[in-house]
């Protein structure tokens, strides 16, 4: 892994450093891996095994807050299914979990809109713009 910073990388550690976090090696390696991973639905688990190849001896617990700090600030939100924390970016779009296989897909921007439309039909708004629709998407012809 790449120690250079990116723009976006070096707005996230001084908008941290700015409202009083310390910023260590590992919440710096951590928000790195976190935004590098983050379309991929990390969870908290696999993010604690890819630090350790890094930096060897960082803690659960150093990964928990990190990811709880990043939350905080809005760059990610945080999601539990089935007892796992997975991280997801902070944008309103729709989460397909699909249980055979296991998996976990972004619908495009138009499918919230959709959602969105139904609900307020019903007079319903939505306001946690996180949906997640559970199923099972085997392929067609499996």
């Amino acid at each position: 892994m790449s120690l250079e910073m990116s723009e976006e990388l070096k707005n996230i550690v001084e908008e941290l450093k700015n409202r009083g976090y310390r910023m260590t090696p590992q919440r710096v390696l951590l928000t790195k891996m976190i935004l590098e991973t983050v379309e991929k639905h990390p969870t908290l688990k696999e993010l604690h095994e890819e630090s350790q190849g890094v930096l060897p001896g960082t803690g659960v617990s150093t990964v928990y807050n990190t990811i709880m700090m990043l939350e905080s600030l809005g760059v990610i939100r945080v999601f539990y299914l089935d007892g796992k924390l997975y991280i997801d970016r902070a944008r309103p779009h729709v989460n397909i979990v699909c249980k055979e296989p296991v998996a976990i897909k972004d619908l495009d921007s138009g499918a919230l809109e959709e959602i969105k439309g139904v609900l307020e039909k019903r007079n319903i708004k939505l306001e946690n713009m996180l949906v997640i629709i559970m199923g099972n998407c085997k392929n067609k012809g499996s």
